[in-house]
């Protein structure tokens, strides 16, 4: 499938390889592929990284924003990186870059787990 995951470091990184997330059917599969893959792993940070995808349609956001909500729901931390400038303006358009945690690359998104906040 076009979806790979790793577990390094505590953290389950999850790379989709599909270009473009036009097909209807596709989607669907991907998104239950991701909850199969987070189902499956005790890590509870997850990466999910896009730097194969070029483009997506406006479905796949909304899928997007199920899997952010399940991810709270179990506690998980979720944080997408390496999005595409053009995706990414479309994050900025719909507001989404203000509900998702999104990293520049891979490393980026690691490193920010063990960032501590203000309170510690």
């Amino acid at each position: 499938m076009a979806l790979t995951s790793a577990s390094r470091d505590g953290i389950l990184f999850l790379v989709i390889g599909d270009p473009r997330l036009l097909d209807e059917a596709r989607i669907e599969q991907l998104e239950k592929e991701i909850y199969d893959a987070i189902d499956k792993s005790s890590e509870e940070k997850v990466v999910i990284d896009f730097c194969k995808v070029e483009f997506m349609s406006s479905s796949m956001l909304g899928k997007l924003v199920k899997i952010h909500k399940k991810c709270k729901e179990f506690k998980a931390k979720l944080k997408f990186c390496s999005i595409s400038n053009e995706i990414l303006e479309v994050f900025k358009i719909t507001r989404l870059d203000k509900l998702f945690d999104i990293e520049k690359d891979a490393e980026s998104a690691k490193k920010s787990f063990s960032k501590r906040g203000f309170f510690g």
